[in-house]
């Protein structure tokens, strides 16, 4: 039954006109998630997405994918502001945040932190949780001698 319905949930058939045609219904906030190339990000862009979601779903559909954190540079620059871009996959900490903001990404999500904080201690484990990852943000913006998020550029996290 698992697998039926699995099947169920994916349409290999979707095209990116599938996504102008549902543009043209929803005038709504258009989110797409699951970009991991700059063709893909200019893609649901020119189809009408107010913003993309650079994702490898946690890595755990296709081994081997390349992680969000090294795709979302490469988008960001490809799309240099047109539409918000937003970083999915691996955020576990404040330093990570403070790297995807600097690689371009307007906000992360957490994935599965939150629940697993949910799940521990309930509404007081989630409160923790991102407590955590704000006091780790601004240590790592102390460390590196930002002031503000917007500070926070590509350079200060890059190896070159």
């Amino acid at each position: 039954e698992f697998r039926r319905v699995l099947f169920r949930s994916f349409d290999p058939s979707v095209t990116w006109k599938d996504i102008e045609q549902l543009r043209t219904e929803w005038d709504g906030k258009l989110v797409i998630k699951g970009v991991l190339s700059v063709e893909d990000a200019k893609a649901a862009t020119d189809a009408g997405a107010d913003a993309v979601i650079v994702s490898n779903h946690g890595g755990r559909q296709l081994d081997g994918v390349s992680s969000s954190i090294a795709m979302l540079p490469r988008v960001a620059e490809a799309l240099a502001g047109r539409v918000d871009i937003l970083m999915d996959g691996g955020v576990r900490s404040g330093q990570d945040v403070a790297r995807a903001i600097a690689s371009g990404a307007r906000a992360v999500l957490i994935g599965r932190p939150w629940i697993w904080a949910l799940a521990a201690q309930g509404e007081t484990g989630l409160k923790k949780l991102l407590a955590t990852l704000k006091g780790e943000l601004r240590v790592s913006m102390a460390l590196t001698g930002t002031t503000s998020v917007g500070a926070l550029t590509r350079e200060i996290f890059s190896p070159h």
